[in-house]
């Protein structure tokens, strides 16, 4: 499956001072394979991005939590909505009682809509949970079903000799504990494999310094 709709409230830049769910500050459609996304700085890119991650959450180690400058203005609700194409059988299984259909009869395929809708008041901002369906509410998604919605994020790449290396919070490890297979690190082989790996060349340097 992929990303192939943001739809977004009020928030941070995109904004307006009436709230009218038909009429979303941006709308922004996605393709299935590459997408860039270019513009000045202060142009929205960074929102979209931190829409994304807000909403689907990341295998990054980071905390991702609402602020008052999430919230357009002086408003005091904003919505972020994702939409999803193209599932899988595989994929719409963990989904299976949030999923929407569009087309007709046999033509007729699924799609995930989720949506994160959050307000505030005086006092606090309001705890609110990721929701999908096909209406505008939805109905809270579950640990399992926000655990396959994570997304790997890679921030951007100032350092590529440090990031590169493969240490704990790296960007080669960001890369290699988003992907399923390393799920449960200590039964994969190439995991495995790594950690003798790392035991031999500490054992090799200790031996050479001994013989120093």
């Amino acid at each position: 499956m992929y990303l192939s709709n943001l739809k977004l409230w009020n928030f941070r830049k995109f904004g307006s001072k009436e709230f009218e769910i038909e009429s979303p500050d941006l709308n922004l459609d996605f393709n299935e394979n590459l997408n860039v996304l270019i513009g000045e700085n202060d142009s929205g890119k960074t929102a979209i991005i931190d829409a994304i991650k807000m909403v689907l959450k990341t295998h990054s180690y980071e905390w991702i939590r609402v602020t008052e400058d999430d919230f357009y203005n002086d408003t005091d609700r904003f919505r972020i909505e994702l939409k999803f194409n193209d599932l899988k059988a595989e994929e719409a299984k963990y989904f299976t009682e949030w999923l929407s259909w569009e087309g007709k009869k046999e033509e007729a395929e699924p799609y995930l809509k989720v949506n994160y809708d959050v307000s505030k008041n005086a006092e606090r901002i309001l705890p609110a949970d990721v929701r999908a369906g096909s209406d505008k509410e939805g109905y809270s998604l579950n640990a399992e079903a926000r655990h396959y919605l994570k997304t790997t994020y890679l921030k951007p790449l100032r350092d590529a000799e440090s990031e590169l290396i493969p240490k704990r919070y790296s960007r080669l490890s960001q890369i290699l504990k988003g992907h399923d297979i390393f799920k449960n690190e200590e039964d994969n082989k190439l995991y495995q494999e790594f950690e003798k790996f790392n035991e031999e060349i500490s054992n090799y340097f200790k031996k050479a310094n001994k013989e120093e």
